[in-house]
């Protein structure tokens, strides 16, 4: 443990290592912040850009966008309803709505400080607990995998409220997109009605985010009538008061994907309980 902390450090004793990690985490909140361009596209370009590289001074850049894309992918999701990023789909639920308030400085405000601060907290953790979890992982079989799809499904239906067919829907749905391309055993087509494009399959995350989009666009065009909203920018820097309410709510969540969800459907339940 004490040799994951210390090999940690070497990036906030080394001005260089700073200065790329303060590059990438620019570079990644610009990424992030695109629909449709990925943080693990942005880093899958790196790898290449990097590979004669030292491995420090690589590691550092690619951590950089990688959190900074994941970040940026809030600001669309706040101002415009659209993801930039997976885990920014859950940002999108209550983001958006404070921005129809003229809130948007607020909202990225808060998201900008709880995403230091969970940021930090998680790199700390990962340092001590990566050698122990990355051991655990081996011992994974492929019934783990399984519950772990059932409780995605379970996920969806517990997101769902009142209305569970509809959940029940958007989780089968999301099995039929999983389903389309090469099977990974046989190798046989499945659903790609002879496609080439589709062997490798539908991404799902390029899916969620493209519905976001459409259906944002077609509420524009539907509204085109109405007066913008006039957003208040002063905002920006939250109030400590802000963010000691929020921050047990927010500040130790995991910030990809479905676990966002878990965070906003855990938040969503102690604001409605007064916790």
């Amino acid at each position: 443990m004490f040799e994951a902390l210390q090999y940690f450090s070497i990036s906030w004793v080394s001005p260089e290592l700073m200065f790329l990690t303060a590059l990438g985490t620019f570079l990644g909140i610009y990424v992030g912040a695109i629909p449709g361009l990925s943080v693990t596209m942005a880093v899958s370009i790196l790898i290449s850009f990097t590979f004669s590289w030292d491995v420090n001074s690589a590691l550092c850049l690619m951590v950089g966008v990688y959190m900074g894309g994941v970040y940026g992918g809030s600001r669309t999701a706040i101002l415009l309803n659209i993801p930039g990023a997976p885990s920014a789909i859950a940002t999108a639920l209550d983001g958006y709505p404070l921005a129809q308030q003229g809130k948007a400085g607020e909202a990225i405000g808060l998201s900008t400080v709880m995403s230091v601060i969970g940021g930090f907290v998680g790199i700390i953790v990962l340092a001590v607990a990566a050698p122990h979890v990355s051991d655990f992982a081996l011992t994974f079989q492929p019934r783990d995998y399984l519950l772990l799809g059932l409780l995605g499904i379970l996920l969806v239906g517990s997101l769902s409220g009142g209305n569970m067919a509809k959940g029940l829907f958007a989780g089968a749905f999301g099995i039929l997109i999983g389903t389309v391309g090469l099977d990974p055993l046989t190798a046989e087509e499945r659903f790609t009605y002879g496609v080439v494009e589709l062997w490798s399959g539908i991404n799902p995350i390029a899916v969620m985010i493209g519905l976001f989009g459409i259906t944002e666009a077609l509420s524009q065009l539907h509204h085109m009538d109405k007066v913008a909203v006039k957003q208040r920018i002063d905002r920006l820097i939250p109030k400590w008061g802000d963010v000691k309410k929020y921050l047990l709510k927010f500040a130790l969540v995991c910030n990809r994907c479905w676990r966002g969800f878990f965070a906003w459907r855990w938040r969503r339940y102690c604001c409605t309980h007064g916790i």
